[in-house]
């Protein structure tokens, strides 16, 4: 603490001690003394309130408990500590707030404060923290603390049981998981067993039951007891349904023999825990959607395997197929590769022919050459190679296939492919011809422009007037110069000629060639 010259009083570093009433004298040249008073306030920004919780989590309970603290350090004057509750201050009467005053051997105070409350289940994630109000020369301040929650440990009242997995519908072979849940945030010690039997199935927070079965439907019990009251006992049922499906069952054997023409009506069914789809198919198109398959009139082509596919609409992913065979007995049908073809004599020709019967058909040609048989399914194959000749272009190419039930036969008609040559004469005549073509064209047009040239120049100059009674057109009234071009593409130069038009008839004494004097 200095005085300068000028009277000023200067004090450095200040504290807290400093902080007391001043008294300035002065002495005036009369000799009077005079005194003034100033009183020296020091203030000192409390650092942040830190705040701790005694516990993480809570027993419930109407008994007060220390829930936590709160301490500001180094302020003056002294702070006060206000606690929040879910952003509501707490009051006195809803719980017990003690705090503690500290001042440090600097002067500084500490302010510390202690909550404590009765803790209830709607407590149960609630929000605490503190604020330190304090004063400066500039006004009233706060500062808020981070914020905290509490869990609060609840007993159960009440349980529930249900299926955990699999989400869906259950089916025969799936793993179940069923589940107990109490409503408190302290579960129970829990036990199953199936309803209105005394066996105790597991224990724990769930029952596994794996590769399940049919007979694992019906209804199923949770036995939950509290810790803290033993002797009272919660339960929780549900009902558990395993869907299952048979594999399906013809209403006649397979395979099954139909005579040729003949209609057939086979079902297929399946037991199953609901309602079922059925559906056919035939080599991969479906025949119809229904348990019983109609077939009428039947042929060979009628013939193979159906699948009969049982699913149930309201359980996704569970599905059964079968397979019938029906066999169409009867005398073969047959079918060639063509019905005609065009070959020369003496041509190597290949040919096919399919027989599709029951019993198995047997193949022959009426044609001698090399043959190779083969099945394909329910097929017989025969492919023959021939050599074409003057007898078999008469009368063609007969398959036949047969077996004990009958025969029958297909014909392939062979035909004379004829072939056009062209000699290089003909070629050239051609070529010639249209060579032709294109001067006479050309002479023509050539013709017209001097025509047209001539005209136009007597026109100029006089010799022909056009519209003017009394004077004669160059040509006759109505008539109409035509220049008609005869070509004949197969002829020579010398046989295209230029032709009169239709009204350009000779007059008989117009036998020879007549000239205008164009001098006058």
């Amino acid at each position: 603490m200095n005085v300068e010259k000028n009277g000023a009083l200067v004090i450095t570093d200040i504290r807290v001690q400093d902080e007391r009433n001043l008294i300035c004298r002065a002495l005036e040249i009369n000799g009077d003394q005079r005194e003034e008073y100033i009183q020296l306030k020091v203030y000192k920004t409390p650092e942040p309130p830190e705040i701790t919780m005694t516990e993480n989590s809570f027993f419930m309970s109407d008994d007060i408990q220390e829930v936590g603290s709160c301490k500001s350090e180094n302020g003056y004057p002294r702070s006060v500590i206000t606690w929040y509750k879910n952003d509501l201050p707490l009051k006195e009467d809803q719980g017990q707030i003690s705090s503690q005053v500290i001042q440090e051997s600097n002067g500084l105070y500490t302010i510390k404060s202690t909550l404590s409350l009765p803790i209830q289940q709607a407590d149960n994630n609630a929000v605490f923290y503190c604020e330190v109000s304090y004063h400066l020369p500039n006004g009233d301040h706060m500062m808020e603390s981070e914020m905290k929650n509490i869990t609060v440990m609840y007993p159960s009242k009440n349980v529930k049981l249900y299926k955990a997995s699999p989400p869906g519908p259950v089916k025969e072979g799936d793993n179940v998981e069923l589940r107990c849940v109490g409503d408190g945030n302290v579960q129970p010690e829990k036990s199953y067993k199936r309803k209105d039997e005394d066996d105790i199935l597991g224990d724990g927070s769930s029952l596994i039951l794996e590769n399940i079965l049919r007979g694992s439907s019906g209804g199923y019990q949770c036995i939950a007891i509290d810790f803290n009251n033993p002797d009272i006992f919660m339960t929780a049922e549900t009902e558990l349904q395993v869907h299952f499906l048979d594999q399906p069952e013809f209403s006649q054997k397979s395979p099954i023999i139909v005579q040729q023409g003949n209609n057939l009506s086979v079902s297929c069914e399946a037991n199953s825990s609901v309602e079922t789809e059925t559906l056919w198919k035939h080599k991969g198109r479906i025949v119809t959607v229904d348990k019983f398959l109609t077939l009428h009139e039947m042929n060979h082509g009628m013939s193979g395997k159906y699948t009969c596919t049982i699913n149930l609409p309201s359980v996704p992913g569970l599905s059964v197929s079968k397979e019938l065979d029906i066999i169409v007995k009867g005398k073969p049908e047959v079918f060639v590769s063509t019905q005609s073809i065009y070959v020369q004599e003496n041509e190597m020709v290949n040919v096919t022919c399919r027989a599709l019967g029951h019993p198995k058909p047997t193949i022959t040609w009426s044609a001698n050459g090399t043959t190779a048989e083969r099945s394909e399914g329910r097929e017989e194959v025969s492919d023959l190679m021939f050599v074409v000749t003057p007898d078999i272009m008469n009368l063609g190419v007969t398959c036949k296939a047969a077996n004990k039930l009958g025969s029958n036969e297909e014909t392939i008609q062979l035909r004379s492919r004829i072939t056009v040559t062209s000699t290089p004469d003909t070629e050239f005549k051609r070529e010639g011809s249209h060579g032709v073509l294109i001067v006479v064209v050309i002479i023509c047009i050539l013709l017209l422009a001097i025509l047209g040239a001539v005209l136009y120049f007597l026109y100029k100059k006089g010799r022909i007037h056009c519209g003017r009674s009394g004077k004669q057109d160059i040509t006759q009234p109505g008539e109409k110069e035509q220049i008609v071009v005869e070509m004949k593409p197969d002829s020579p130069a010398e046989e295209s000629v230029l032709l009169p038009g239709p009204q350009d008839k000779k007059l008989p004494e117009d036998q020879g060639e007549k000239y205008m004097d164009l001098r006058n």
